[in-house]
């Protein structure tokens, strides 16, 4: 189980549109109820997520600043330094689309699918 209160898991990568990223989150449902992963749930291996514990950002403008990039999110404050910490406060790629999960430590076991990528997690309260 990689729910896990008081950790915040970080996905960079890039999407063509705001759409295409919440397209990349869409979980669908067969007609028996039983959900069907969404395709980042698929690309990390990822069997379940509290959706209401996701943060996800989409820019405009690409940008490796990561200290930008988290900016306004919810506990800012205390994960952009750690997250620097892990990763230096200029990624090695421009990206424009932010995933931060809450409350879920993930274990890395895929750290790069298609577009996407994990950075890592931290301890945010």
């Amino acid at each position: 189980m990689m729910e896990k209160k008081g950790f915040v898991s970080l996905f960079i990568g890039n999407s063509n549109s705001y759409e295409e990223l919440q397209k990349y989150f869409f979980v669908s449902y067969t007609e028996d109820g039983d959900s069907i992963p969404s395709k980042f749930e698929k690309d990390f291996g990822i069997e379940y997520y509290n959706e209401d514990f996701r943060e996800v950002e989409f820019y405009s403008q690409s940008s490796n600043d990561l200290r930008f990039l988290l900016e306004g999110f919810s506990y800012s404050e205390e994960i952009v330094p750690e997250f620097i910490n892990i990763c230096g406060e200029r990624l090695d790629q421009e990206v424009n689309s932010v995933i931060l999960l809450y409350d879920f430590q993930y274990d890395g076991k895929v750290d790069k699918a298609n577009q996407f990528k994990f950075l890592g997690t931290v301890q945010y309260k």
